[in-house]
Parts: structure tokens; C-alpha cells; sequence
């Protein structure tokens, strides 16, 4: 018999991404046309066959694919940003693993077991596994597991739940933010966004705390600073360095509007940040949009940082600093450790978490 190609082969000989190469054989955007076609002489030269499952997507895979349920919090499902990022991974790790996603939403701020209305038990029952992509409330992931069917938690995690989790490192990414703002000189730093709106949200804040705990000594032994320290790092003391929390209405229809009267008491209180930390990059883009009209430069008077390096991040008049995160592959990771659950269901369970990287240009 011979020996079966896997699209990781493909991967390897060209020097590109799993989820590169699954991109270009069924079909989807993402791929130039150059890498496309590599792809398919490769695959064509090694003898891999695409499979009609492969190039239908999710309506048209055959019924004898095992079954998942994929689940999107309604607030998050249709960010294109992000989250629809993140469903393209999980569709594409489907393809690879021969795995029908059925794609449903549920409402994260409702506490009750019951937020899967789509879902019926006979549904629920019979899926090979569920994915569960942001915040989910412990009822409803304790309903699951009593089902016993496996379960993957993406970019959130439940201690009172038995679940895999996928995860960024949401922390390390505000810390990395904090230290490179810090590098620059910058000494009164704002963090913006709001605590409830995602746990991302909050790990990103507490990972900016914790950078000003290295810069001031109370760094855990072991734990070495990974970017460059600040210039004038030995004149500083405690009262020299300043972070504080803008809590705004993110999510809501107002949160612009919020966003803008706190920077305008900012200047007329003379307490202007020198550096901003956004919890994302939508934050940080309509920030800096508020600070140009107000003629505030950017980075001359102030800098500003966001977190999720999306595609709108390196355009504009100021191209944006951030720091970038998975989106593909946490989906693509997620399946994967959902293919692990199905085969070794006694194994423990494991966390995934995706490093972070720091992405400068102008803004900051």
C-alpha cells in the first residue's frame, strides 16, 4: 500500500503553514495565486488526492464524516477581525481531520446550562466532540461534560470544567506591550477597555501590571525580562511610573462616545497619558483617530499600543504597534486536541497556550 501523503509533507517541502497549504488545496482566500499554484504541483508531484470533502466546505461533507459541534459566542461570531479568523482555522483543521463542524451560536452572559437553543440533546449526544470558541458560562460546560463527549475550549478556560484549552498568551502580550512602552520613555500609561467584556481582556491588563512589577524589582526569580529595559532605568522609583485602568463600555453602541469625553477630561485635567495600551486593536484604531482630530501627534506626544495585530493594524495615516496574536491556528489547534481527546480519552487534560509577539511601527 502506499504511503499516504498528509498536507504536513506538502507544508515541509515548501516551507509554508499546514494551514497555508489547506487554504490552497480547497479553494480559499488567504492564498496568492503563486502560492496556490506551488501548492497543487507539490501536492500533484508528492500523489495527494483532494478529496471532494475537501473542496465542498461545510454544506456539501459527506454524512459518514464524524460530527463536532463548534460554538461561537453571538457577540464575537460575526467579528471579522478575529473570531472569523479563528472559525476559518477550525474549518480548515476540519478539512484535515475529515471532521463535519456544525456551527452554532449561544449567548456568554446567560448562567443557565440551557444557552444552546439550537442544540437539541439528540444532536448533542450523537457529536463526536464540541469546540467552544470565547467565554462560556461553567453551567453549560458542566452539561457538556456530563454528556462525556470531549470538549475544547478556545481563547478562554474553565477550572471547574474537564476541557482542553487553547489559548493565547493574553497576558504575556500586555506585558510585552507594557515594557516595550516603558523602553520608550513613556512613564503615565493607560490601559483601555473593559474587564467583562472578555477574560482576554482582563489577562491583558494584569500582564501590563506585571511589567511594572519587573521594572520595579518584584519580578519572580527566573522570570528574566525579554525586551529591552528602559533608558533611564536607573532614576526610576515607584512614583515614577503610572498605569492606570479606562474602563469603557466596549461592545456597547456607546463606547465611542465614552471613549472620546474621557480623553477630552484627560486634556482639559492636564493628566495626559504619554503611552496607551489598548485591550485590542479596534480600540486602539478609534483611539488614535480621536487623538489625531484633536491634534494630539501620535507618536510624538503620546504613543499607543493595541493588541491582536488584525489586517486594518498597518494602514491609516499612523500605522499601528501592536502585538500579535494566533488566529488561525488557534482554531487549527483546537481541532487538533479535539482529534487527541477522541483518540486518547483517559489522557489528561492539556492547555495549548500561543505565543505572543510584538509588532512595532509608527504609532508606537
Amino acid at each position: 500500500m502506499a504511503h499516504k501523503v498528509s498536507m504536513q509533507q506538502i507544508a515541509d517541502r515548501l516551507g509554508v503553514s499546514k494551514y497555508t497549504v489547506s487554504q490552497a488545496l480547497s479553494g480559499k482566500r488567504g492564498v496568492s495565486e503563486a502560492t496556490r499554484r506551488e501548492v497543487m504541483a507539490m501536492a500533484a508531484a508528492l500523489g495527494y488526492r483532494v478529496s471532494q470533502r475537501e473542496v465542498k466546505g461545510q454544506s456539501g461533507v459527506l454524512a459518514e464524516m464524524p460530527v463536532i459541534l463548534v460554538g461561537l459566542d453571538e457577540r464575537q461570531a460575526n467579528e471579522p477581525m478575529f473570531w472569523q479568523r479563528v472559525r476559518e482555522g477550525i474549518e480548515a483543521g476540519c478539512r484535515e481531520h475529515r471532521l463535519n463542524p456544525i456551527f452554532f451560536t449561544f449567548e456568554a452572559e446567560n448562567n443557565r446550562s440551557s444557552v444552546f437553543p439550537q442544540i437539541d440533546d439528540e444532536t448533542m449526544q450523537s457529536a463526536s466532540g464540541i469546540i467552544i470558541a470565547g467565554k462560556c458560562p461553567a453551567a453549560a460546560l458542566l452539561r457538556m461534560n456530563r454528556t462525556g463527549i470531549p470538549v475544547v475550549l478556545v481563547d478562554h478556560e474553565e477550572p471547574v470544567a474537564r476541557a482542553d484549552a487553547v489559548l493565547n498568551a493574553n497576558g504575556e502580550a500586555g506585558r510585552m506591550a507594557s515594557h516595550h512602552l516603558l523602553s520608550q520613555g513613556c512613564r503615565s500609561i493607560a490601559f483601555i477597555g473593559r474587564d467583562s467584556f472578555a477574560v482576554s481582556f482582563r489577562e491583558r491588563f494584569w500582564g501590563c501590571r506585571l511589567a511594572l512589577d519587573d521594572l520595579l524589582g518584584r519580578r519572580s526569580p527566573g522570570t528574566p525580562l525579554t525586551l529591552p529595559e528602559p533608558r533611564s532605568m536607573k532614576a526610576i522609583s515607584k512614583s515614577d511610573v503610572h498605569l492606570r485602568k479606562w474602563t469603557i463600555p466596549y461592545g456597547s453602541q456607546t463606547w465611542m462616545q465614552t471613549l472620546d469625553k474621557r480623553l477630552a477630561a484627560a486634556i482639559a485635567d492636564n493628566d495626559f497619558p504619554d503611552g496607551f495600551i489598548c485591550a485590542n486593536d479596534d480600540i486602539a484604531l478609534h483611539l488614535m483617530q480621536l487623538l489625531l482630530s484633536r491634534g494630539v501627534d501620535v507618536p510624538g506626544m503620546c504613543r499607543v499600543i493595541g493588541i491582536d495585530n488584525t489586517a486594518a493594524s498597518g494602514g491609516g495615516p499612523v500605522p499601528l504597534t501592536t502585538v500579535d496574536l494566533a488566529k488561525e491556528w488557534l482554531g487549527l489547534r483546537a481541532v487538533e486536541s479535539l482529534v487527541r481527546k477522541r483518540h486518547a480519552p483517559e489522557a489528561p487534560d492539556e492547555k495549548v497556550m500561543l505565543s505572543a509577539s510584538l509588532v512595532v511601527r509608527q504609532s508606537g
